[in-house]
């Protein structure tokens, strides 16, 4: 027993000399683990993690800047035509798209771990954007992309890339291939010169068909025939591998493979200059046959926070909405476009990576505050493109830097080429769009899923239609609860095996239940199920010795406790033998010493469990 002193005046009792000591000594070694937790937060290693420039930059060379400034520059005129076309889609000003090209770009620079990577305005961002740019106007979408970008970023402090795990690759596949198909059928408008209200997958085609003989004829013609030719475009690099192409000897010099891949690669940007030209030549001889973006703001955007009070004006009167009202307007947003940002950001780094080790870490560092800062010059959320990052690895960058070429190209755009792009026909731009989001749609996921696991089509399926015909915010979520409810119940739903070993003269008849797996509460009633037959007596009306292997199983939950205990029992009470256990390790095993009375259990072999208050020995079964 330690001494205490107790105090004459009241009472009290204070710590003997040796409970003070001990105390020193915890709080001293606590101190000394937080200063070498401080000390190891500011090593060189962790420097280098975060600022992964410092690893590359000493070693680079002009080969590599040879390389870097090809694919940047390859890059930068696909980022510019798709920058304009995904403002479209989000509903803001053309020129917004712009906005969001550069600095996500320049960031991932100095903060980005994967060189092939491109992180800009894409298709599903723009999407999750429109409703509430239509709602709020730009403010709406560059607080939006402020908010999500610290929240990326202090999710990537706090290392919480494990909170993607909850959303499985059938949802993804499912939101995905409806962001695709809502994506197209929103430029149904711009592709055949219509004008109707209606945003959403349902009603973009129900205006569709109720104004389809108001259709434009050049619109259209422009349109589906510029979708062709872009496709054609796309599988220019495929030539010499046809048929009756592959003896055709000059297809195979290197001058001509690369100015076909060039071309390939391209082609976005070649169909928007040369539908500015063709419709300002048509303007210059009097003929205005196609419906044009119009004059797009040019010059550098404005730097500064983004706008945190928004005026309204409903009727005759003007409201003023502040920072809280915005926030309930804008909803789950707020956390879902980050989520879904992060998703596709660590996503594309781990294809790009080459099999090597990801830091999702540091992915959430560089796309937060490269969204943070962005947003400071009227950026909506962004988040990594797969076809742009592709472009980029096809270009053979060497490291990141090849980035800021495709950033300083969208500056230029904006500082020079605005008055020119306002000539950009918007059946070019729905082209464009379509032809660059259709392959989003992963119908090549359906075989696989069907072949291996035939149920992860409810959670693709669920996740799919909700996002088309519901919300893409509200589809995402429902999807992933779908999954995770079926998890619950399929993924822990027991197989147990019954063993059936015959008595004879020396040994009674025993039956062996195997658990295949770890014992939670959806699994419950199947277990008991097995148990009860097991326990069925035979036609002499003798019961058999149950023997109830616990090999496979690692946890045991309380629902499965008391289970066992309702099935000891009524096992009991019957003067049926006692549940042997065999193969339980020791957490298993005390989990059900702890909660089964004793009498009516038995272990095979022998574990003993020490207790400063009892000793609890278990029976060894001998067979």
């Amino acid at each position: 027993m330690k001494r205490s002193i107790q105090n004459a005046t009241n009472g009290s009792t204070l710590p003997a000399e040796g409970t003070q000591i001990n105390m020193e000594g915890s709080y001293n070694g606590w101190k000394r683990k937080a200063e070498s937790k401080v000390k190891g937060a500011c090593t060189v290693d962790l420097l280098r993690r975060r600022f992964p420039i410092l690893k590359w930059l000493p070693n680079y060379n002009w080969d590599f800047a040879v390389y870097d400034f090809i694919a940047g520059i390859t890059v930068g005129l696909t980022t510019i035509p798709q920058g304009i076309a995904y403002a479209a889609v989000a509903g803001l000003p053309l020129q917004y798209g712009l906005y969001s090209a550069f600095m996500g770009l320049f960031v991932y620079v100095i903060l980005g771990t994967v060189k092939q990577c491109s992180v800009g305005p894409t298709a599903v961002m723009s999407l999750m954007t429109f409703s509430y740019a239509s709602q709020g106007g730009p403010a709406y979408a560059v607080l939006l992309a402020f908010l999500g970008g610290w929240l990326e970023l202090i999710a990537g402090l706090l290392n919480l890339g494990f909170m993607v795990e909850f959303i499985s690759a059938p949802v993804i596949s499912g939101f995905c291939s409806a962001a695709a198909l809502t994506v197209s059928s929103t430029q149904v408008k711009g592709l055949f010169g219509l004008k109707f209200k209606g945003s959403s997958f349902v009603e973009t085609w129900k205006g569709f068909f109720t104004n389809i003989t108001k259709c434009s004829p050049w619109d259209s013609a422009l349109g589906c025939s510029m979708i062709v030719i872009l496709l054609l475009m796309r599988k220019l690099t495929s030539l010499k591998n046809l048929g009756p192409l592959k003896k055709v000897a000059f297809l195979r010099y290197r001058a001509i493979d690369s100015s076909l891949w060039f071309i390939a690669t391209s082609r976005n940007a070649i169909a928007v200059i040369a539908g500015c030209l063709a419709a300002y030549l048509l303007e210059q001889n009097g003929s205005k046959p196609f419906t044009l973006t119009g004059d797009i703001q040019s010059g550098l955007p404005p730097f500064g926070l983004p706008a945190f009070t928004v005026n309204r004006t409903v009727g005759n009167t003007t409201v003023v909405l502040g920072f809280s009202d915005i926030c309930l307007e804008l909803g789950a947003a707020i956390g879902l476009i980050p989520l879904i940002a992060i998703l596709e950001q660590v996503a594309i780094a781990k294809a790009f990576a080459s099999g090597k080790r990801t830091d999702a870490t540091q992915e959430m560092i560089a796309l937060g505050v490269g969204t943070i800062l962005g947003s400071l010059f009227g950026a909506m959320p962004v988040t990594a493109s797969f076809g742009r990052s592709s472009v980029q690895a096809a270009s053979g960058a060497k490291t990141p830097l090849t980035n800021i070429y495709g950033g300083v190209l969208a500056l230029l755009a904006l500082g020079f080429l605005m008055p020119s792009l306002a000539y950009i026909p918007k059946a070019i731009l729905a082209s464009v769009i379509i032809t660059s989001v259709i392959f989003m749609v992963e119908l090549e996921e359906l075989k696989p899923m069907w072949k291996s696991r035939r149920v992860e089509l409810l959670p693709f399926g669920v996740t799919f239609l909700c996002c088309l015909f519901v919300n893409m915010e509200y589809g995402i979520l429902i999807g992933a609860g779908v999954h995770l409810l079926l998890l619950a119940y399929m993924g822990n739903r027991p197989h147990p095996e019954l063993i059936r070993l015959p008595g004879n003269e020396v040994t009674e008849e025993r039956v062996i239940v195997k658990a295949d797996c770890n014992l939670y509460f959806p699994g419950v009633e199947k277990f008991r199920q097995a148990l009860n037959e097991a326990t069925e007596v035979d036609a002499e009306g003798r019961s058999p010795c149950l023997m109830v292997d616990l090999s496979s199983l690692t946890e045991i939950d309380y629902s499965a406790l008391k289970m066992l205990k309702s099935v000891a029992a009524e096992c009991h009470k019957k003067g049926q033998t006692v549940l042997h256990f065999v193969n339980a390790t020791p957490k298993v095993a005390k989990s059900i010493v702890w909660t089964l009375p004793s009498a009516d259990i038995a272990f095979l072999p022998k574990v003993e469990k020490d207790d400063a208050t009892d000793d609890i020995h278990m029976q060894e079964i001998t067979s």
